[in-house]
């Protein structure tokens, strides 16, 4: 039963995580049973209320318990952190990926490293000497410059920074066929910010305005058959399997 089971299903997969820091989840396991078990909505009303963080405070779940495994999990599921969730809204998340389906939670993180390094920089490596792109790493994107021809609206120039031996150079690329604007919300409030003829378009002023993390989804395709460690699990739109994905 939860939330032995979750840690029994876990124990393999984290072990980063000490297994008293896994057991603190019992605490939320009472406070679950509160919440989703009962009828009363004045009290689920008051776990509305509630911040996850408090949440995890009042029922004493660790430090590492959150930071490691319960924080991610709800960046990648819900895209806020606990201070800026509710209560109810997490532990409904919570059950449904972590206690409803214990065997089938396949969510992993980079053990070594950083996303830079293990994702990004491997793939930039195969464009340029399979691809033979012109990739330009370290580098800030500071206006994108347009102009109309044929009364089409298009890029014209790119100005961007970058560093050489420590100093920053300004440079420009005015040979642009077009701009494929993959950013995150970061990303596309500094560039519009900086790009004065960008920002009078509605729909990239309304693009910056958006709030959101930065997500990073992987997907890899192998030429043969994978003997994983674990199922994976992760369906929607089935009732049969609903919460599972």
């Amino acid at each position: 039963p939860s939330p032995f089971g979750q840690i029994l299903a876990t124990f393999p997969l984290f072990e980063r995580i000490p297994l008293p820091d896994r057991a603190s989840m019992i605490g939320l396991l009472i406070a679950t049973i509160d919440a989703l078990g009962s009828d009363d909505e004045d009290v689920r009303a008051a776990y509305d209320r509630m911040t996850a963080h408090e949440l995890f405070l009042r029922f004493n779940l660790s430090a590492r318990m959150v930071n490691d495994f319960i924080r991610p999990t709800l960046l990648v599921g819900l895209f806020k952190p606990p201070e800026e969730l509710s209560a109810f809204v997490v532990m409904e998340l919570l059950y449904y990926y972590a206690l409803a389906h214990q065997d089938s939670f396949d969510v992993r993180w980079i053990k070594n490293g950083t996303v830079s390094d293990s994702l990004v920089a491997p793939l930039a490596e195969k464009l340029v000497t399979e691809e033979g792109l012109d990739v330009r790493g370290g580098c800030r994107v500071q206006e994108i410059s347009l102009e109309a021809t044929d009364n089409k609206l298009g890029a014209s120039k790119i100005s961007y920074t970058t560093y050489v031996n420590g100093q920053e150079e300004k440079c420009e690329i005015n040979d642009v066929d077009g701009v494929v604007l993959a950013l995150g919300c970061k990303g596309m409030k500094s560039v519009i910010n900086t790009s004065p003829q960008l920002a009078k378009l509605p729909e990239f002023s309304k693009a910056a305005s958006l709030n959101g993390i930065d997500v990073i989804s992987i997907r890899l395709w192998f030429d043969k058959t994978i003997t994983t460690r674990t199922p994976a699990n992760v369906f929607s739109r089935f009732e049969e399997l609903r919460g599972a994905g």
